[in-house]
């Protein structure tokens, strides 16, 4: 690559910008990035020493932008970074650009491996690489020798990243501050933490009571709910801009599900109280490891109707369990199933 910068009077700069969700937070934004690109490729535009070629623009066509894309994401995983590729590929004597400048290392990669994939794949098409704010021009051998001390402080950075907003999110958990959409009942608070939402906690309600009192099964408070058009969960958690007074609506709106009216029977967030710990990145912790919150949100439900709904699912249970008192299996037993509550059938001996 060192041979290229001696050979061109003028080199064309294509500027590489990626931002991901947290790095807006942090004030890496996309027309921030380019401005800094912007200053320092006019910095480098006058010849001075008349060795060392000026820099220009190489052209909107080669301004690629990565937007809500991770730092860890490989270049085959990046839009833009795969057009940047596309570009260069066929055209060794022919390059549209001679240098990729970004604003900082970090936004090629926050791993180390990923990192000199890119510079590998850029020095195979003799394309040099500056980064504005760290003065790293791969041209040079102590260049190269810096992207690899910095890309390893930059992957340590995001492990300290990982650490920071994970310690956050137990310290927000232990105050209360619910994580993730509202539970059906609910809404959120400016501290995020749960405040009663009165509309859907009559909903509520009326499930318990229905359950309890009436001593209805799960499908008949689904088709009781479905018929009197109650907006489902579902549809809750869609158009979350109806607790601000908007409501839209939508097919399938006010269809309830068995199996979700099972799961709010049984969720002690009806209760008052928060869980949290409950589930691992892909499966759900054994109820031993879950963490009660010291917060205590209003409860919709009084312990005593929690308590004989509890009673009742594990009575319901323990009757679908039961073997047969005749000790006849029959043969399409645990087979069939009925398609709106996905029950199984089973056979009932009458006298």
């Amino acid at each position: 690559m060192g041979s290229n910068i001696n050979e061109e009077r003028q080199l064309r700069v294509a500027f590489y910008l990626r931002v991901s969700s947290d790095d807006q937070v942090e004030k890496y934004g996309l027309p921030m990035q380019r401005g800094a690109l912007e200053g320092l490729l006019k910095s480098k535009g006058t010849l001075r020493d008349g060795i060392t070629p000026a820099m220009i623009f190489a052209g909107e066509n080669y301004v690629y932008q990565d937007e809500g894309v991770s730092g860890t994401k490989t270049i085959d995983e990046r839009p833009a970074f795969v057009r940047l590729k596309e570009d260069l590929i066929g055209t060794r004597d022919n390059r549209p650009f001679d240098i990729v400048m970004v604003y900082k290392l970090d936004r090629f990669a926050r791993r180390l491996k990923v990192l000199l994939e890119i510079v590998d794949f850029l020095e195979e098409y003799s394309i040099g690489f500056i980064s504005a704010t760290e003065s790293i021009d791969t041209s040079t051998p102590f260049g190269r020798a810096m992207i690899g001390i910095i890309g390893v402080i930059a992957e340590l950075e995001l492990e300290n990243i990982k650490a920071r907003t994970s310690g956050g999110k137990v310290e927000a958990r232990k105050l209360g501050r619910f994580q993730g959409t509202a539970p059906f009942g609910y809404k959120k608070d400016i501290e995020l933490k749960l405040e009663v939402f009165p509309e859907e906690a009559d909903v509520v309600k009326t499930i318990f009571e229905m359950y309890v009192i009436q001593k209805k099964t799960l499908q008949e408070i689904a088709s009781h709910l479905t018929t009197n058009e109650y907006l489902s969960p579902e549809a809750s958690a869609i158009y979350s801009k109806k607790r601000k007074g908007a409501m839209k609506k939508k097919n399938n709106s006010y269809f309830w599900r068995s199996e979700k009216i099972g799961q709010m029977l049984k969720d002690e967030v009806y209760l008052g109280l928060y869980y949290y710990n409950k589930n691992d990145k892909t499966t759900k912790r054994p109820e031993s490891e879950w963490i009660l919150s010291p917060h205590r949100h209003e409860a919709i439900i009084d312990p005593v109707t929690f308590e004989k709904a509890k009673r009742i699912i594990a009575t319901n249970k323990q009757f679908k369990t039961r073997p047969c008192v005749t000790g006849h299996i029959y043969t399409l037993s645990g087979l069939l199933r009925c398609d709106a509550c996905k029950d199984e059938y089973r056979m009932m001996n009458w006298t």
